[in-house]
């Protein structure tokens, strides 16, 4: 690669795990810190070369076929058509499996115990698995070498979200987005030439999952404030985001598909992949606007909305996000905390039925949704004495919390540089879902995110949510 020595940084970076190894053990809250479990990073034009050695090592002397795992969407290097020529390479050593995942057509796959029972189901048997897709291939394979406790290695087909690096998926239980523990990948394996020739919506998205590094670790700090979370680590965070300046700076190279900034977005997606691996959960790159945007997905999964991107969702809704904690730290500063509610269950439970009751006539949408909330809940309540010095604790990290939102302004601005969609209906998500998912994001699960000490303070009602709405619309994004 031909790019500059600052364009090659967070590629060197997320290449050297051995690096980033030794300076997380020398890291002041090391302690905090799952081990770091990706094995190994691939990242070049000729990175697809070394698969053939990276699955022989992986699997050893080990019997059963390599399993090929993708779906029914044709992805191409040049005037190659990838999945065949993978399970060619592979099967030059091997005997080889190829697995497709939901029914072979070009529709998005979804990550439900359906689809998850029948991929498992087709590699029994299997040596090893090397899952070629984008990111719910990904997902699903993680979720399938982790139930079959077989090695794994992952060809990312497009820079469009951070989930690759991770011990994680995100899976629909109950028709509800979880994002549930997995296994790591053993390797990683990123040509950028792949990359370069994926649909530009699905890089525009992977551009756009980054923004939440912008705003979601202000919601993990403000949840171990809260007594929420105690598990924030300042060298996550700044694992997560030290890249940040170069994402802004590369988003119209990116629009263009420059194969040097599609290698550096892919490097600083795999970074703050490793971040949530290494944090033990997503909290570094997932706060209010991934809740905001799994609520648009479990909709679009019941047929009741077009199917979109997550990426391109997440971003807009971290405008939505960034623009809720402006005003969050503005009414703090005019009024204090005054008026903080501890409501319990017999308030919150009818809510949280009625707003996802719709999604499932069986009911089981919403008792999952419940479950996870009654939990928040209660520390919430147990918390009450400790809360009773939020305002002292407020005070001392205010402008911590301050530098951890970015102006939304400057989000809107990185968007429209990409080329990428700043409105939701421009990824078919009508007003009325985004009202619904906007309102009752903080309903959805167990995290503590700026929406929810709004909704505590009283300002997450109605018409606190529209005037978001409106602020946004300033920028020319969000509806």
């Amino acid at each position: 690669m031909s790019a500059p020595p600052e364009l090659r940084a967070a590629v060197a970076a997320a290449r050297d795990l051995d690096g980033l190894r030794a300076r997380l053990a020398a890291a002041p809250d090391a302690q905090r810190l799952a081990p770091l479990g990706l094995g190994q990073v691939e990242l070049s034009d000729a990175a697809l070369d070394e698969l053939p050695a990276i699955v022989a090592r992986l699997r050893g002397a080990a019997d059963g076929p390599v399993a090929v795992l993708g779906d029914g969407v044709e992805i191409r290097r040049g005037a190659t058509a990838l999945k065949p020529y993978v399970a060619e390479l592979l099967g030059a050593r091997t005997d080889v499996s190829v697995v497709c995942a939901g029914d072979g057509g070009p529709g998005l796959v979804h990550a439900d115990e359906a689809t998850l029972a029948a991929v498992r189901r087709d590699c029994e048997g299997a040596s090893a698995l090397v899952s070629v897709g984008s990111g719910t291939i990904a997902d699903i394979g993680k979720a399938t070498a982790a139930a079959l406790a077989i090695p794994h290695a992952i060809v990312q087909t497009a820079a469009s979200v951070n989930g690759f690096a991770d011990d994680r998926s995100v899976l629909l239980v109950h028709g509800v987005k979880r994002t549930v523990e997995t296994a790591w990948p053993d390797a990683l394996v990123i040509d950028p030439v792949v990359l370069a020739d994926a649909p530009v919506a699905l890089t525009q998205a992977g551009f756009g999952d980054l923004l939440a590094t912008f705003t979601a670790p202000a919601d993990w700090r403000l949840a171990q404030l809260v007594g929420q979370d105690d598990s924030y680590a300042p060298t996550v965070v700044a694992l997560a985001r030290e890249h940040g300046d170069t994402l802004l700076s590369i988003a119209p190279a990116v629009g263009a598909g420059e194969p040097e900034a599609l290698a550096e977005l892919a490097a600083i997606l795999t970074l703050s992949g490793l971040s949530m691996g290494v944090a033990g959960r997503t909290a570094p790159g997932s706060g209010m606007e991934h809740t905001v945007s799994h609520l648009i997905e479990m909709r679009q999964a019941t047929g009741a909305a077009p199917e979109s991107l997550h990426g391109a969702k997440v971003a807009i809704c971290s405008i939505f996000g960034a623009l809720l904690w402006q005003r969050v730290l503005a009414r703090v500063r005019e009024r204090g905390l005054d008026g903080l509610r501890f409501p319990d269950e017999r308030e919150l439970q009818p809510r949280v039925r009625e707003a996802f009751g719709a999604l499932d006539p069986s009911g089981a949408t919403a008792e999952e949704c419940w479950s996870d909330y009654r939990r928040k809940l209660a520390r919430w309540q147990s918390s009450r004495a400790q809360l009773a010095g939020l305002g002292a604790a407020w005070a001392a990290c205010e402008r911590e919390l301050e530098e951890l939102v970015a102006d939304p302004a400057v989000l809107a601005g990185a968007l429209r540089a990409a080329g990428a969609p700043l409105r939701l209906s421009q990824l078919g998500v009508d007003a009325d879902t985004a009202r619904w998912a906007l309102g009752a994001c903080h309903l959805m699960r167990d995290r503590f995110t700026i929406a929810d000490l709004a909704f505590l303070l009283g300002s997450w009602e109605a018409d606190d949510v529209e005037a978001v709405i409106a602020a946004a619309d300033a920028l020319g994004a969000g509806l």
